[in-house]
């Protein structure tokens, strides 16, 4: 079965690239740029896994991990961001979802072994 991955990403480019990445490797991914589209297709579509930019434009994500976890408690959220608003693990405390954070610029292969963690493909493997 393939996994159904949740990409918001605001970065036109970032998003082709993580999105490429995804399909390649094997996912079903739905893209989006919003808020407001993640949390229409968090109620649409059957969704295994969230991959969030922890900042979109002028808002935080954090609506949508808290909805996700509301609807799916057993939805896992990966966070991405270049902030170092939360460098000392708080997000994990902002959100009961959200389960990893990978700060950019995110590798594609951090990036990947992470969602295939996640979905229970492979063990996640530390980056060298």
């Amino acid at each position: 079965m393939t996994a159904k991955v949740l990409l918001l990403e605001d970065d036109a480019g970032v998003r082709f690239t993580f999105n490429m990445a995804l399909q390649e490797a094997g996912y079903d991914v739905t893209a989006v740029t919003s808020c407001s589209d993640a949390i229409s297709a968090l109620t649409e579509l059957p969704l295994d896994v969230l991959v969030l930019d922890l900042k979109i434009g002028e808002e935080m994500s954090l609506p949508v991990a808290d909805y996700a976890a509301l609807l799916r408690p057993d939805i896992p959220v990966v966070c991405i961001t270049g902030s170092r608003l939360f460098s000392g693990g708080e997000l994990f405390n902002l959100s009961r979802n959200i389960r990893w954070v990978l700060r950019k610029p995110v590798n594609l292969s951090d990036l990947l072994s992470m969602v295939d963690h996640v979905t229970g493909r492979v063990p996640a493997m530390a980056a060298s």
